[in-house]
């Protein structure tokens, strides 16, 4: 699915946003004398949604009784467009992005040899990685067939399928893990 953004955000407006929220952008003057360019965008980018999701982390508890901070995030979140199609590919994205930043955020190491894109680490985070994966190409594979690309459906549902046997392994290898940890407890109960 090809996004067209009629106004796209230029470097200066997206340093300038950093800057207003606190984050100061310094180019390395070696290699950006005259500070970022649109090659930095993508980073820059990231920087800037890193900030509104650390906020949104801090502002909304999705456990709240009735989620009123949630609603009105959602409600914001939807006004930038009734586009249904923009909708799924921004939640696409946002799966993906969630899928690689699982293995970070639990601390989990990259292996930088790793060719493949499969997760991996222990179970339930290479599991976690596997299932946001899996619902990004759900999501592609129902747009593939909304938009009669059938060729593209098929290949997209067998990578779900391929993530979710995957994330059933890591089920199934966590719940081994369970069990050894309460043979240890009992082993330990035994001698005590």
């Amino acid at each position: 699915m090809e996004l067209h953004n009629p106004a796209p955000f230029t470097v200066d407006q997206v340093v300038h946003a950093l800057s207003v929220l606190g984050q100061e952008v310094v180019a390395d003057p070696e290699y950006r004398p005259d500070g970022p360019t649109d090659d930095d965008l993508p980073e820059l980018l990231g920087g800037l949604l890193g900030r509104v999701e650390l906020e949104v982390a801090t502002v909304v508890d999705p456990d709240d009784e009735p989620p009123q901070a949630l609603a009105a995030l959602l409600e914001g979140w939807r006004a930038e467009s009734d586009d249904v199609s923009l909708h799924r590919a921004v939640l696409m994205h946002r799966l993906q992005r969630t899928a690689f930043d699982v293995g970070a955020a639990l601390g989990e190491e990259e292996d930088e040899d790793e060719e493949d894109d499969e997760p991996t680490g222990p179970p339930g985070v290479a599991g976690s990685a596997a299932c946001a994966l899996a619902a990004a190409d759900l999501l592609a594979a129902q747009a593939a067939v909304d938009d009669g690309h059938i060729r593209r459906a098929r290949r997209a549902l067998d990578s779900v399928e391929g993530f979710l046997a995957q994330a059933l392994l890591t089920v199934h290898l966590l719940r081994l893990e369970v069990r050894a940890e309460e043979e240890d407890d009992e082993d330990e109960d035994d001698e005590g």
